[in-house]
């Protein structure tokens, strides 16, 4: 298994990704927060929150941030478990799923396995990581396919996805499908096990905490940034969640990636 690029980018100025580019690794990308364009061999998809993008060698790649605040997760990679799972169902360039913080924690120990030196990475890691990251998608695009999740939830979600950054109250989403707030609230605890508020409370920590791995940004700003309506309001449920203060998790953090 060969890693080229991995880890989360949050882009905040426009962007262009050379273009076009002949990919000559596999690409798996899942935008965020935000949107993008995206063109693959000519043609163009403006890619949403939860949309899954898969890109193979030999195609023609593009990508524009034309709006910044755009957050997505991407591997370029290569292997012969690469191409079989590639070649084992019928793969659309993008697909809508759910951003799953399964998925997102796959994907960053896979970056920071990646990130090692050379000397101290384990390939049979990285290896079993990458294919435990594909068995996720494939998962979700099951469960896509198979619609197990009543459409009008998965509505609510996008929409909890699409505005997790900003300060939407709940008869925001109930407004978004139609439906009472009484039903929404309801129907969404029923089928997800999770609040409405916990669900987006799960999307703004993972946000934050791959923030301050992966950016210079203040505490305060990296709050603002992952949809947290005050400081002391973050600073609360990140250690709940953490069991320490967002500023002794990062340096924690900063400690471990030196070693």
């Amino acid at each position: 298994m060969e890693v080229g690029f991995c880890g989360y980018s949050y882009h905040t100025t426009t962007y262009t990704f050379p273009s076009p580019n002949r990919l000559d690794t596999y690409l798996i990308r899942l935008q965020t927060e935000g949107t993008a364009r995206i063109g693959i061999n000519g043609k163009t998809y403006e890619a949403q929150p939860g949309d899954l993008l898969l890109v193979k060698p030999g195609d023609e790649y593009e990508l524009h941030v034309d709006n910044p605040a755009s957050g997505d997760y991407h591997l370029f990679c290569n292997g012969s478990s690469l191409d079989a799972w590639w070649t084992g169902a019928t793969r659309s360039h993008i697909t809508s799923i759910s951003i799953d913080p399964r998925l997102l924690s796959l994907w960053q120990h896979i970056t920071e396995e990646a990130r090692r030196p050379t000397t101290e990475q384990s390939h049979d890691l990285i290896e079993t990581l990458i294919e435990a990251l594909l068995l996720m998608i494939d998962r979700s695009l099951r469960e896509v396919q198979m619609n197990m999740r009543p459409p009008v939830v998965s509505r609510m979600m996008r929409y909890i996805e699409g505005n997790v950054t900003n300060d939407f109250k709940i008869i925001d989403v109930a407004d978004s499908v139609g439906l009472s707030v009484s039903r929404t609230v309801h129907l969404f605890k029923e089928v997800t096990g999770m609040t409405i508020v916990a669900y987006a409370q799960s999307i703004r920590l993972q946000l934050a905490e791959e923030q301050m791995r992966y950016t210079q940004h203040s505490l305060e700003r990296i709050a603002e940034l992952s949809g947290f309506r005050t400081y002391p309001y973050f600073h609360r449920i990140f250690k709940r969640k953490y069991g320490v203060a967002p500023g002794v998790y990062r340096t924690l953090q900063q400690k471990n990636e030196k070693k």
